[in-house]
């Protein structure tokens, strides 16, 4: 029994021994079946294989890192990523995500709205016919910047400083679309009739609506020769002469008007004339103007804002602070589309 003992206690440590050498050659093992076989090196083929594994594997992380960079850039990454970086089915995209999103489309449609309301010259001023700049800032100005925040390509910003650096040269597509078979229509009654003063005044009134003063005086000219007590005729020559730059023929021209007929379309010969005086620095005489305007045409924002910038010119800080108070009574008492069409006039006054 003693001797069974002994031979027992000195196998136990062998087969320990035995388990234990196993258990540290395995990974040696593994890594070596991995590259074909316990002992057997990789060949150069398979190791250019497993460099271009690497390779090709590494590109694929490049492209989806840029990708997921440009979805940041678009405002299209909400962080519906798994941990592996894919993007997950049903991520919300599109204008849902673009209103909420880094593009930042609400805030730039609101600063575009703005600036509609605020520099656009209205459409059209109780019959007056110095048409508005509505439809060409909303081209050129407003469809602009919303392209380059849905887009996410600022180049489109570009198109915003043409427009307004050749505001009076560019064409207003709406209008010249609006316009153009009546134009031709018009010349070719004043190539019929060269008596025609009234195909005449109609073309006239499209020139400036499209804001093309210089193309009008002609027309006009000629057809205040062949009717020279038209009220009409004398209002819109002014107008011209006023879109163009002629400063004091216009307030010639307006200044008659008023004095043959002071509440010729609610007094608006007055208002031509103040902006003339305006521009001529006559600040008295654009401040009388103007006072006359708005008691003929009591719901005017127009005329009380720019009496507001007058009085700010004269350094008459009490007649500017008179003239705003009246001008936001007046503004309380208009009905709501009566505020809706002098919006912009009213946030002009603010500023």
């Amino acid at each position: 029994m003693p001797a069974t003992f002994g031979a027992a206690t000195v196998a136990r440590p062998r087969i320990a021994l035995v388990v234990l050498s196993l258990l540290m050659l395995s990974p040696l093992a593994a890594f070596a079946s991995e590259n074909g076989g316990a002992g057997s090196p990789m060949t150069d083929a398979e190791i250019r294989d497993a460099q271009a594994r690497e390779d090709a594997t590494a590109r694929a992380n490049r492209i989806r890192n840029r990708m997921r960079a440009e979805q940041r850039l678009r405002g299209q990454d909400d962080g519906a990523y798994d941990d592996a970086g894919d993007a997950q089915m049903g991520a919300p995209a599109g204008l849902g995500s673009m209103l909420s999103g880094r593009s930042g489309l609400f805030g730039t449609a609101m600063l575009a709205a703005a600036f509609y309301y605020l520099f656009m010259r209205g459409g059209g001023r109780g019959g007056s016919t110095s048409g508005g700049w509505g439809s060409y800032y909303l081209f050129w100005i407003v469809a602009p910047a919303l392209l380059a925040a849905v887009s996410a390509h600022p180049a489109f910003l570009i198109v915003i400083v043409v427009g307004l650096v050749l505001r009076r040269w560019l064409p207003d597509p709406f209008l010249f679309f609006k316009h153009q078979a009546r134009v031709r229509s018009l010349q070719t009654d004043i190539d019929a009739n060269a008596n025609n003063a009234t195909a005449r005044r109609d073309l006239a009134k499209i020139w400036l609506e499209k804001h093309r003063p210089r193309r009008a005086l002609p027309l006009l000219q000629q057809a205040l020769a062949r009717d020279p007590n038209s009220v009409e005729l004398l209002y819109l020559s002014g107008v011209s002469h006023l879109l163009a730059g002629h400063h004091e023929k216009a307030v010639e021209a307006l200044v008659g008007v008023a004095h043959r007929e002071p509440g010729f379309q609610y007094g608006e010969a007055y208002l031509r004339a103040a902006d003339a005086l305006m521009a001529l620095g006559r600040w008295d005489d654009a401040d009388d103007a103007l006072e006359r305007y708005v008691k003929i045409n009591s719901s005017s924002i127009e005329g009380r804002c720019k009496r507001v910038r007058v009085c700010k010119a004269r350094s008459d800080a009490d007649g500017a602070r008179k003239a705003q108070a009246d001008l936001k009574d007046v503004w309380r008492s208009l009905p709501p589309y009566q505020r809706r069409r002098q919006l912009g006039w009213y946030l002009r006054s603010l500023v």
